[in-house]
């Protein structure tokens, strides 16, 4: 699966032309008996190329029809890529597997083509910057030491996306907590191992 949005930053690509236009290469080359696409190996033999386009051509449908049908029922980007999932019949398929780009990723990215980077929180309409915040965080959850405590705690109980919120908090707060630091990059090695793509964690 590729990327509708790059976490490099770039322009968010569009879904439904991508899947258009894959299905008008199916259309103009029935006969096709190889497939050369970039991030993947080519695909051989006509019944197994068309397969594997239609299977890719559906993906990309779904992640977007899904999005808007979720972002419609009035559930925020990060609710929506939460719970989207491929069915089982594209989410089986290796070229369809999230070993470049994630579901979770694209659905976000299909929401903020539409919507933009509102949630319809007004919470998160103008909130503070990350130091400021977390220097906050912090003193709300009694200080840094036991900021520091309860990411440990985390960290131990395998909850490594709550330990790596936590702990980004403090290292934001206390740049200079070396402990912090070490903690916080013992979560997101745990949460590299746990993510299918190769660069790393899908929660990010």
């Amino acid at each position: 699966m590729h990327n509708l949005y790059t976490l490099r930053g770039a322009k968010v690509r569009n879904a439904v032309k991508w899947a258009r236009y894959i299905d008008d290469a199916t259309r103009r080359f029935p006969d096709m008996e190889v497939v050369f696409a970039s991030h993947h190996w080519p695909v051989w033999g006509n019944a197994r190329a068309l397969e594997y386009l239609r299977a890719q051509r559906d993906a990309y449908r779904y992640v977007h029809d899904q999005t808007l049908r979720l972002a419609n029922e009035g559930y925020t980007p990060r609710e929506i890529a939460e719970q989207l999932d491929l069915p089982s019949t594209l989410r089986t398929r290796f070229a369809n597997r999230g070993y470049y780009g994630t579901v979770r990723h694209n659905a976000k990215a299909v929401y903020q083509a539409y919507f933009g980077w509102y949630d319809g929180n007004p919470a998160n309409l103008d909130p503070l910057p990350p130091e400021d915040a977390a220097k906050k965080y912090v003193e709300a959850l009694g200080g840094a030491a036991e900021v520091r405590r309860r990411g440990r705690a985390a960290l131990e109980a395998g909850d490594y996306r709550w330990a790596a919120t936590l702990l980004n908090h403090l290292v934001f707060a206390e740049p200079s907590d070396e402990e912090a630091k070490e903690l916080l990059a013992k979560a997101y090695d745990q949460l590299g191992y746990q993510a299918e793509p190769g660069r790393g964690a899908t929660s990010t």
